[in-house]
């Protein structure tokens, strides 16, 4: 028999059977569904109506807490080299819901987007140039490469963020080309993000850029292939990083990252990647920032049979996928873009722990909300920031781990700040 309960009782783990009301009155297209991450359980929260829950397919209502356990509430364990929390004897004051909800600012102008543009079409013109001659045969010009890699560096001391907004909008015939020119802009970013010498970092953009010169003895008729490959056109398209690599090992001049990185990008850390399965001992940094470069731009980018994803949904994705990319690494490349997953608990420059806010608009910073004073190892009020690297925004300095700092309870936990709600009691040892 399914059982009505309040929306605010909703948690990870139940089978909705149903919602009170008609089927406008909720945001899910579906009747019946587990809920089963933070969005579905926030949707559901956040959607006005009562819910059906069936308890034979999920978990039922929590059992209501005793007195005790209701008083012993929030307590927190201390991360490395912080003192540890006394546990509370009484429910202190939690924090209150912002007085205004910030307003993220946009990432870059409309004279970042016009620049930035100008300089993606000329260097796409440039190294299709390239890419041409090296299909009939030609030596590549490491000068012209050179300074495409400088000019986009060079620009993206400006604005970053823009350059790789225009960089996913692609045809059908250059993709490519600007692919490549987009994962060389992307390599430049995180290399500086993690502080790697100009040296270092000129030879990733220079990898980044040649990394899928293989596909150029790839059949283009399976490169454009709108629908489904078979197993055989799969295995000729994962021929591109040896391809490349022979391309790339006759010539002189080329920084040994950019054969690195042109055979080992498809590589993962659990040895499922190709084209020798390594794992993460065998896996070099440079070829960990370029699958994670790589990976990012492929799903971020329009093409002719399909629209790419926001940059939130793909960077989420790439967060969730277990043993594919270095997570530091990652982390970095959040940092380097100013993408972050929605809910995501992030230690700020303030020395303060926030949640990541839902985004507003694509093109704006992200927003979090700050809720833990680190220093004092104790809550605060409420208070929304913008993130980047601007004077007058908090910055992002590391990723945290829920556990470390709370108790079990953090998914409940995490809903509660992201809706403003006021902080509900958490028993000690849940």
């Amino acid at each position: 028999m399914p059982t009505r309960i309040k929306p605010e009782q909703a948690r990870i783990g139940m089978y909705v059977h149903g919602f009170a009301g008609n089927w406008l009155s909720h945001p899910f297209w579906r009747g019946h569904f587990m809920i089963a991450s933070d969005d579905d359980l926030l949707r559901v929260r956040n959607g006005g109506t009562d819910i059906f829950i069936d308890a034979t397919k999920g978990f039922s209502v929590s059992p209501t807490e005793s007195p005790a356990a209701q008083e012993a509430i929030l307590v927190t364990r201390a991360a490395p080299g912080m003192r540890q929390m006394p546990p509370v004897t009484s429910t202190p004051t939690p924090p209150k819901r912002p007085s205004r909800r910030v307003v993220s600012p946009p990432a870059f102008g409309k004279a970042d987007e016009a620049r930035a543009a100008a300089l993606a079409q000329r260097s796409t013109k440039v190294v299709k140039a390239l890419f041409d001659d090296c299909r009939l045969g030609r030596s590549i010009q490491t000068p012209q490469i050179l300074e495409v890699v400088r000019d986009i560096a060079d620009t993206l001391e400006r604005s970053g963020t823009a350059f790789a907004s225009v960089t996913r909008l692609r045809t059908k015939d250059d993709y490519t080309y600007t692919h490549s020119v987009a994962v060389c802009a992307l390599m430049i970013s995180l290399a500086r993000e993690i502080g790697m010498a100009p040296d270092a970092v000129r030879d990733l953009g220079t990898a980044g850029l040649l990394h899928d010169i293989g596909k150029l003895q790839i059949d283009e008729a399976i490169l454009r292939k709108a629908d489904g490959l078979d197993i055989e056109e799969r295995a000729h398209i994962a021929r591109h990083p040896e391809l490349g690599h022979a391309m790339l090992s006759v010539e002189t001049g080329l920084p040994a990252a950019a054969l690195d990185v042109c055979l080992h990008h498809h590589e993962r850390l659990d040895g499922s990647g190709y084209p020798f399965g390594l794992d993460q001992t065998s896996i070099t940094p440079a070829a960990r920032i370029a699958a994670i470069c790589d990976v990012y731009d492929a799903m971020t980018s329009h093409r002719p049979y399909r629209r790419g994803m926001p940059p939130i949904e793909a960077i989420t994705m790439m967060a969730g996928t277990s043993g594919h990319f270095d997570q530091d690494l990652l982390f970095r490349f959040m940092r380097s873009i100013g993408v972050f997953p929605t809910g995501k608990l992030l230690r700020l420059r303030s020395n303060r722990l926030a949640v990541v806010l839902p985004a507003a608009r694509p093109d704006c910073l992200p927003v979090v909300r700050a809720f833990y004073d680190t220093v004092g190892t104790q809550f605060i009020e409420y208070v929304d920031a913008a993130v980047s690297d601007r004077p007058e925004d908090d910055q992002a300095v590391s990723q945290e781990d829920p556990a470390v700092w709370f108790s079990n309870e953090w998914t409940e936990m995490s809903v509660q700040i992201i809706t403003g709600s006021p902080l509900a009691p958490v028993p000690i040892g849940s």
